[in-house]
């Protein structure tokens, strides 16, 4: 067959997608005054993760408690504060807010021909496995991460589907880690089954 005309320009890569910006179903009626303290709870949570892994351990406890003070926390601040040591204290995940984990770490790469492009909150690489986890904040937490939105366990799952490109030959575990809580929840494999390619 011999072609008689230009051949035709190359396909346009797909514009990047974003999983965190996925589409969610917003919360039914008003938001009501308990979701407005729990996200702004959350957000406390969400911005000690960020600073405590930095500071020495014996210093943490008062340098949130301070800057809980400078946000205007209150009574909370004792309670938030324990809880966030908890978590970073608890040897199941302490490696994950220890020197070797990387915060706000960008994340791109292709699944299924989609750009995808994000920053994940954690990202710890090791020898044997990679762990990323995402921060959410908000009123619910589920019980498990398969009990998690589909919006956040799709974007989990495009997250391990480009890491896994990114690390052949290791283990990708994802977890999220829901601040009104604070709970941490490691994510399964059947957790994300036909949750890509994305739309």
């Amino acid at each position: 067959m011999v072609a008689t005309g230009p051949a035709p320009p190359p396909a346009r890569p797909s514009r990047p997608l974003t999983p965190s910006g996925l589409p969610e179903p917003p919360p039914e009626g008003p938001a009501a005054e308990a979701m407005r303290a729990a996200a702004q709870r959350g957000s406390w949570i969400h911005a000690l993760f960020e600073r405590l892994p930095a500071v020495p351990p014996d210093q943490r406890e008062a340098q949130a408690l301070a800057w809980l003070d400078r946000q205007g926390a209150g009574a909370q601040a004792a309670g938030i504060v324990a809880q966030v040591l908890a978590v970073m204290a608890d040897p199941a995940h302490d490696a994950l807010f220890g020197p070797q984990a990387l915060a706000e770490a960008p994340v791109a790469g292709l699944v299924d021909g989609q750009a995808i492009t994000g920053i994940v909150d954690r990202l710890l690489i090791e020898a044997d496995r990679v762990l990323v986890v995402d921060f959410k904040t908000g009123l619910f937490v589920p019980d498990s991460f398969g009990g998690a939105s589909v919006a956040h366990r799709r974007q989990m799952a495009a997250y391990r589907a480009v890491l896994a490109q990114a690390f052949p030959g290791r283990r990708v575990d994802v977890a999220l880690l829901y601040t009104s809580g604070p709970k941490f929840l490691l994510g399964a494999e059947k957790d994300m089954e036909g949750l890509l390619p994305l739309d």
